[in-house]
């Protein structure tokens, strides 16, 4: 399913002669993938309009603060004859200068603080301009669009009206993204998997898989066998798999004493033999990051000593802050579902303490088997484009699903605003405001023309033939209180699968929706389908969109 594909925002308001010499400070949100801001300022009336000219006299009286201050500068001169000509001046300039023009401009920063240009009246006045990538309207500077907080500044020079209506429009044209499916913790035979690299490559490719991370324990020599890196410049090399089959990306699975952890999008070896159980794996987690990888915790409730030795997380003090990612969803559900419950847990206490930790699924593909079994989950990350840089991003910041079967769609709007906001958003709205919370699931029979825009994806078809009676849930999380099922209602199988919501905040949440079906005797939960990350919604005193 596509990303958002625009934004829009409307600001207006009426300004009185008092507003002169005053800025108002606009602030709209720039979604990722955009490429291009769009602006358009109006305001009326652009002058007086007055059924006759003042008099000189009548000017005078309108405006004698002013004309005072200039005479006071034209007296300390102590030239007669200069004050003489500034009143004959003022005389003439009553005639000349009206009817009196009102001036808005707006200058435009974006979420970095850069300037990024000036909207003046005399050549933009209710014409759009456009500030892209590429190129830019006069007056403005071209470059990347970082998204996030821009900054629209009104710069009210002169109002010379009794009062000034103005709307200033905001737009952003984004590239339409994609979910991309893939499967983020997998081994080769260069450690205890039982496929080549290029097997493993070939058994994603028939998964019908978008990318696959390659992460054999402690090892990256298989890397050097698919090409992903050469000898010669293993550690900066951008490798991927061939135009036939899915991406690959580089990484390694820190196998340690007390723990596992993916490094993500990394081509070198990570040293972990100068660990502790009581360092918490800090120091390994700052050098993924540092070399640009994401550090992401794997199956963090599985048996581990001295069943799987090193299986599970045994550190007590690893700092959170420096986690990117989490495996929530482990192998297949119903299977591993003690480690899975545990693991959500664990992912809703960090989320309530602050910290933005993406959850993912992972097979720990270690034989060809394992890439189609039931009840196991892909991992959906959205993006423009399939490269590693995108996808790395997107999975940093959130903007992810995990899902067994069915496609899943899941944005919050605020109140009347046109842009829908996604996983991984962060979005503003006002203490008590209406927030729409949409939820949309697609069955691979729907999802088959989606697919088509994908290279390699193929719907899971049998994945959730089984489930019985599907929920859609909304889990809202509030920082410092907790987690809990806030939403909930029955899907139906046939049409588009949509439900909605509505919630009015009134502190600082979080909202993640789950599919679930019925559950099973015995199991301490129901079973998953799909689950989405947080969009995060931060309660303000005034509307944002």
């Amino acid at each position: 399913m596509d990303g958002s594909t625009g934004y829009s925002r409307l600001f207006s308001g009426t300004l009185t002669r008092t507003d002169s010499h005053t800025f108002k400070r606009f602030e709209f949100f720039v979604p990722p993938g955009a490429s291009e801001v769009m602006l358009r300022l109006t305001y009326a009336p652009r002058r007086e309009e007055l059924q006759v000219p003042l008099t000189a006299q009548e000017f005078r009286g309108r405006w004698s603060r002013e004309i005072a201050r200039y005479r006071g500068k034209v007296e300390m001169a102590g030239d007669h004859e200069l004050a003489a000509f500034f009143e004959r001046f003022v005389d003439e300039a009553s005639r000349r200068v009206q009817p009196l023009q009102n001036l808005l401009n707006v200058a435009v920063f974006d979420s970095r603080g850069s300037f990024r240009g000036r909207w003046d009246s005399p050549q933009h006045f209710g014409q759009w301009v456009t500030v892209g990538e590429a190129h830019a309207a006069r007056g403005f500077v071209a470059g990347a669009i970082p998204p996030g907080k821009w900054i629209a500044v009104l710069e009210c020079h002169a109002v010379v009206t009794d009062i000034c209506s103005y709307e200033l429009e905001v737009r952003c044209a984004t590239f339409a993204g994609l979910y991309w499916r893939g499967e983020l913790h997998a081994h080769t035979n260069h450690s205890d998997g039982m496929l080549s690299p290029r097997e493993l490559v070939d058994a994603a490719h028939e998964a019908g898989l978008d990318f696959i991370a390659v992460t054999d324990h402690n090892t990256v020599s298989a890397l050097y066998e698919l090409g992903a890196v050469s000898a010669a410049d293993a550690p900066d090399a951008a490798g991927a798999g061939d135009s036939c089959g899915p991406l690959v990306i580089p990484g390694m699975e820190l196998t340690t004493f007390y723990g596992h952890a993916v490094a993500l999008d990394v081509s070198e070896f990570i040293p972990w033999h100068d660990a502790s159980k009581g360092d918490g794996l800090n120091k390994q987690a700052r050098e993924v990051r540092r070399i640009g990888g994401l550090f992401s915790i794997a199956h963090p409730f599985s048996v581990g000593y001295p069943v799987c030795a090193g299986c599970e997380w045994e550190y007590d003090n690893t700092d959170p802050a420096l986690v990117d990612l989490m495996e929530v969803w482990s192998g297949p559900w119903t299977a591993r579902i003690m480690w899975n419950v545990l693991a959500m847990r664990w992912w809703d206490e960090l989320l309530c303490k602050g910290y933005r930790i993406t959850g993912v699924a992972a097979r720990d593909v270690h034989r060809r088997e394992d890439l189609f079994g039931r009840e196991t989950a892909d991992t959906y990350v959205w993006a423009c484009s399939l490269s590693r840089g995108e996808l790395m991003d997107s999975l940093r910041t959130g903007r992810v699903y995990v899902s067994s079967g069915p496609r899943l769609d899941f944005s919050l709007a605020v109140g009347d605003c046109d842009r829908p906001y996604m996983p991984g958003d962060r979005v503003q709205v006002t203490r008590g405001g209406r927030v729409g919370l949409a939820v949309r699931v697609l069955w691979p029979a729907d999802a088959a023309d989606d697919d088509d825009r994908h290279p390699h994806a193929r719907a899971r078809t049998n994945a959730h033939a089984d489930a019985g009676r599907l929920v859609a849930r909304v889990v809202r999380g509030v920082r410092g209180q907790g987690a809990n099922v806030a939403f909930e209602s029955p899907l139906l199988r046939d049409g588009d699968g949509r439900v909605e919501f509505e919630d009015a905040p009134v502190t600082d949440v979080w909202y993640r929706c789950e599919i679930v079906a019925d559950s099973r005797s015995g199991l301490p939960g129901p079973r998953f389908v799909a689950l989405t990350n947080p969009i995060y919604a931060e309660v303000i005193s005034s509307e944002t969109c």
